[in-house]
């Protein structure tokens, strides 16, 4: 053998051996995906103070193969199983699992669900290591071959959890991972607890009472910052509404925990049990996509079967992590929660503070709508003007003749396929349809607070250096991220689909927003979708699961704020609303969820007085009183969406209930519901005002309260009630106390 050929063998050797070593210390490996299963015996120390401060220690119970947060105050614990039912020889592997997995099977596609604790009495290992001020437990599949490392860090008020796509180990033969729960107990309660309660924020907010019914166990299931815009899914027709912020909260006996997801949000759902019988308690976790997916209908023999998943190869090469915040005492509850996350918000600089407006109302007008017509028999799409700008101005003009005050004032659906996605930001210039460019500016001049919505999400048409070709966002399993509107007959459009930037594309059709928005001299600008979608592009690694859609929002924001006086967004995820003006479509609802029995506006405690915050639309709602209700108990303005004339032949029906939105038949409605009930003088007097407590009593009155003293009530039902202030005639707000 020469000389050569030894060092060749020898440089091998230690180079597998670092392999091998990489994989097990799971710190410095970057190639992730690739990383190679390998089973080692257990190797678990024995139980000990893990890290102290303060307040708190973190405890290893080897036994329970568990992790404990005690508070030095009192010596309660949280553990990231149910400690206490473990110590009464509760063998339950829900109960007693600090993590479970989701896997798919190679062959047949299925996916199964594996506690970390049904594992262990089969085949499975644990190994941990001692961190700084925490611990790393690795927990070791043995079976379907994979193992995933969970770090738990002690900080000053928290604990961290989290696990790093980086460091898990996968055979991926028979089985690939495709999801992780993190410690599904951590944020755990009693079912028989003292006003016990798990905290979920759909929409606006929503709470899941803990106490066991008829109904069983109650389960609630919502992705952080919605769907994945760019995944395949089946249409659905529900109208739920989205998980905005990355918290989630349990509360029971005087005592609470606080979930924020601090890493990862975007590959996260918050999915949460309550009564659940058979354990006695409740919870509420996240739990982490680690692959992304695409989701199919499949038939036999022509007849539908139901749906599969096709999951993208690779695991994410990220780090998910969830900090855990506990709180006692009497301030425990979920208003405490939002405080600590507004808070959490300021402490890590994301969380700017504006200047909210004191207009109590908005109005958003449409622009225009495609009507498909047939000539001789070939259908031909036309786009007609539903509110010209000239409309906008008299409309505007009277609106506030009427009322003293004028509106906060928003364009949509002027692009150059009206309400419907068109070009990115809906073209270059304005049809003429909607009126010259000298009554644009005569507009602008008049309203030059007045927000025009650009959407450089979503777009349908070639042009302007955007293609549907090379700019298109792809799913999961690479396809187009296409989108179809769905017809009044509940169809799916297939002629007129739309499609979802790339992540690669989007910075620059946020600078063709930005030249059209300078090229007209809009110094408010509308960026809608932004706001409320959130996606992934499979064309790229670092942007699966929708992973970075925070950083790439506050860039393009950063940089529309240079141009633009103020910046709105609709119906905002997190890291959108933190760094906008002004917030339109702010959800007054948790959705349509059997689970939730009682809404609360979280959302609004949170940024209340940092933005400016408008409600959905009241005119389009089934009850325009309830809505406005809400609105102001919510401590949010009043919200219109007008056009100046109706289109009967209008494609977009479904999507907007445009029979509703003729300002004719709403100028009357606007007047009632803001100036002459009271709303505009409540709205004024609470608006620079933190929201830091709501209750709502059996009766159906709700108490707002700010921190200028103001109590506002508000009365929920269509029948006169009796409050803490008097009767109270239905859906009436006129009483305030303090201030």
């Amino acid at each position: 053998m020469n000389k050569n050929s030894i060092v060749f063998k020898s440089v091998l050797f230690v180079a597998i051996i670092s392999i091998i070593m990489l994989s097990f210390c799971g710190c410095e490996n970057t190639g992730g995906a690739k990383n190679s299963y390998r089973s080692i015996n257990s190797s678990i120390f024995s139980s000990q103070n893990l890290a102290s401060n303060r307040d708190y220690k973190l405890d290893w119970n080897s036994d329970a193969k568990a992790v404990l947060l005690k508070s030095l105050s009192d010596n309660s614990y949280w553990s990231d199983i149910l400690y206490e039912r473990f110590l009464k020889g509760n063998e339950s592997a829900n109960g007693n699992s600090p993590i479970s997995i989701t896997v798919a099977n190679t062959k047949t596609l299925k996916w199964d669900t594996i506690t970390s604790y049904e594992e262990l009495e089969e085949s499975g290992t644990i190994a941990c290591k001692k961190l700084e001020n925490g611990i790393r437990v690795t927990y070791f599949f043995e079976k379907y071959r994979i193992a995933v490392p969970v770090e738990y860090t002690l900080r000053d008020d928290s604990v961290n959890v989290a696990i790093d796509g980086r460091t898990i180990l996968e055979d991926g033969t028979d089985y690939k991972l495709v999801s992780v729960t993190l410690t599904p107990n951590f944020c755990s309660v009693k079912n028989d607890a003292e006003n016990g309660y798990l905290f979920v924020p759909s929409g606006c907010g929503g709470i899941m009472y803990t106490a066991e019914n008829s109904n069983g166990v109650r389960e609630y299931s919502g992705e952080v910052y919605g769907d994945d815009g760019a995944r395949q899914v089946p249409t659905d027709f529900a109208d739920d509404e989205s998980v905005r912020l990355p918290v989630f909260g349990a509360y029971g006996n005087g005592r609470g925990m606080l979930g924020i997801i601090e890493e990862g949000a975007g590959a996260a759902v918050i999915e949460a049990k309550a009564g659940n019988d058979r354990l006695g308690y409740s919870n509420v976790s996240a739990k982490f996509y680690m692959r992304g997916y695409d989701r199919f209908f499949f038939t036999y023999h022509g007849k539908p079967q139901g749906t599969t998943n096709r999951i993208n190869d690779n695991i994410s090469q990220v780090r998910m992590s969830v900090g855990y915040y506990p709180l006692t005492g009497k301030s425990a509850g979920y208003s405490e929660m939002a405080n600590k996350y507004r808070e959490y918000l300021s402490k890590n600089g994301l969380l700017e503070e504006g200047t909210v407006s004191e207009s109590p109302y908005s109005v958003t007008f449409i622009g225009g709508t495609g009507i498909t017509k047939s000539i001789l028999g070939v259908p031909k799409k036309e786009i007609v003007p539903l509110t010209t700008f000239s409309d906008v101005k008299n409309i505007v003009s009277k609106i506030s003749s009427d009322n003293g005050e004028g509106p906060v004032v928003r364009l949509v659906g002027y692009g150059n396929e009206g309400v419907r996605p068109g070009s990115i930001a809906g073209g270059k210039d304005y049809l003429s349809i909607y009126g010259s460019k000298q009554e644009l500016s005569d507009l602008i001049k008049a309203l030059p607070d007045m927000f025009i919505d650009y959407d450089i999400v979503r777009f349908a048409k070639s042009g302007n250096g955007f293609s549907l070709s090379s700019d298109v966002a792809k799913t999961a399993i690479k396809y187009k991220a296409e989108h179809f509107a769905i017809t009044p007959i509940r169809k799916m459009d297939e002629d007129n689909p739309y499609y979802i930037i790339s992540r690669d594309s989007f910075a620059d059709a946020a600078d063709f927003a930005i030249d059209k928005a300078k090229k007209y001299n809009n110094k408010s600008v509308s960026l809608s979708t932004v706001g409320m979608i959130a996606f992934s592009d499979y064309s790229y690694d670092e942007y699966v699961n929708k992973n970075k859609i925070e950083n790439d929002v506050k860039s393009i924001l950063a940089k529309v704020k240079k141009s633009a006086d103020t910046v709105a967004v609709s119906g905002a995820n997190s890291y959108a609303a933190v760094f906008a003006d002004t917030i339109f479509d702010t959800a007054s609802t948790s959705g349509d969820y059997s689970a939730i029995d009682f809404e609360i506006p979280f959302y609004q405690m949170v940024f209340h007085s940092y933005k400016t915050m408008y409600a959905q639309p009241s005119n389009i709602c089934k009850n325009s009183e309830y809505s406005v209700a809400c609105a102001l108990a919510y401590g949010m303005g009043a919200s219109f969406m007008l056009t100046s004339d109706y289109a009967k032949d209008s494609d977009d029906l479904s999507e907007y209930p445009l029979y509703a939105t003729v300002f004719k038949d709403n100028r009357e409605l606007i007047k009632k519901s803001v100036f002459s009930s009271g709303f505009s003088e409540i709205y004024k007097k609470t608006a620079n005002s933190r929201l830091i407590d709501y209750k709502m009593a059996n009766n159906g009155v709700s108490a707002s309260t700010y921190d200028n003293g103001t109590i506002v009530y508000v009365n929920h039902t269509g029948k006169t009630v009796n409050s803490a202030i008097g009767k109270i005639k239905p859906y009436s707000f006129a009483s305030v106390l303090g201030g």
